[in-house]
């Protein structure tokens, strides 16, 4: 696996949970663009965890 499939990876990943986190918080009242909250450090960790569990799964 090549350096550009582990980032295209990743970035499919970051996205996926990022977007689960805006739908959460949009259903839990947030409508401005100031009511969203997101910890970037929570995202990149929760990232790296299931970009380590796909990868023990295939590789």
């Amino acid at each position: 696996m090549t350096s550009d499939e582990l980032t295209l990876i990743q970035n499919q990943i970051y996205t996926q949970i990022l977007l689960g986190e805006f739908k959460r918080q949009r259903k839990e009242g947030a409508k401005e663009n100031a009511d969203f909250l997101i910890d970037k450090y929570q995202i990149d960790k929760m990232t790296a965890e299931k970009l380590k569990k796909i990868l023990a799964e295939n590789y």
